[in-house]
């Protein structure tokens, strides 16, 4: 029996769903398939949940498993061996394989109708170093709000413990930024939010999951991020769009919002 698996972050879900033959292979069945959702995003199982052909799925959720092989030390197949043998499935059955240009269709119980608009995602799955400092949120908002085009502020909170009880994710609140041309979703599904990346005009936020999305659908993006940030100096799988023409990449103290608001309107 095949195996699918989606694990670490939402950004690490969508980039398999994007790059590997997992999620057009559950698309396409009319079979049982497991499918191990590993996420210490717990919102990630969303599009899964919501997908049109779930009743073929058996969902396995173990993001509590993930973080505690994590915490181990377990890394890369390392971690994925071990999910697959909780679940008393077979590690050599994961669908492997490139998507070889597929490109995936989420459902989403909340759609929003829209298209030409902004995305903006101040915060990250790591707030402690990777969410837009307060200032640079309140100056890009400021600047959003001066131009033509609908902006929505996409935010959701959820707990996330990290080593020696710190808190490395928690509160994701923009509702103050609400109004004028601005809306803020604190709520939307996983699913329907990448569908409103793939109607955006462009987006704009932090290093994090979205980003990501919006690379794959071929989207401008105006990504901040900090100084000497690792992805971005090693040129790693994670900055697979830094480098394109639509791509506008800088580091927190040099973030210029006159320069960020002429990019935006140049697509």
């Amino acid at each position: 029996m095949k195996v699918a698996l989606y694990c670490a972050g939402l950004g690490d879900v969508i980039r398999v769903i994007y790059e590997t033959a997992s999620y057009r292979t559950l698309s396409e069945t009319t079979e049982p398939v497991p499918v191990i959702v590993a996420s210490h995003n717990p919102f990630a199982m969303e599009i899964f949940r919501h997908h049109r052909n779930a009743k073929n799925f058996i969902l396995y959720d173990l993001a509590h498993k993930y973080e505690e092989f994590l915490a181990s030390g377990l890394r890369g197949p390392d971690i994925n061996r071990a999910l697959c043998q909780f679940a008393g499935l077979d590690y050599a059955n994961l669908i492997r394989g490139s998507a070889n240009g597929h490109v995936p269709i989420f459902d989403a119980p909340d759609d929003i109708a829209s298209t030409g608009h902004i995305i903006f995602q101040p915060f990250a799955g790591n707030a402690s170093y990777r969410s837009l400092p307060t200032d640079l949120i309140d100056s890009t908002v400021q600047m959003l709000r001066t131009l033509p085009y609908q902006v929505f502020i996409v935010t959701r909170s959820y707990f996330r413990p990290g080593g020696g009880g710190k808190i490395i994710h928690g509160d994701e609140d923009a509702r103050h930024f609400a109004g004028g041309n601005i809306t803020v979703l604190d709520g939307l599904t996983v699913p329907a939010t990448l569908n409103l990346i793939k109607t955006c005009r462009a987006y704009i936020g932090s290093w994090s999951s979205l980003q990501q999305a919006a690379w794959f659908e071929h989207k401008p993006v105006a990504v901040f991020y900090p100084v000497n940030y690792h992805d971005v100096v090693q040129r790693t799988g994670y900055a697979f769009g830094m480098d394109r023409e639509n791509t506008l990449g800088r580091e927190f103290p040099h973030v210029d919002t006159t320069e960020v608001a002429a990019f935006l309107q140049r697509w």
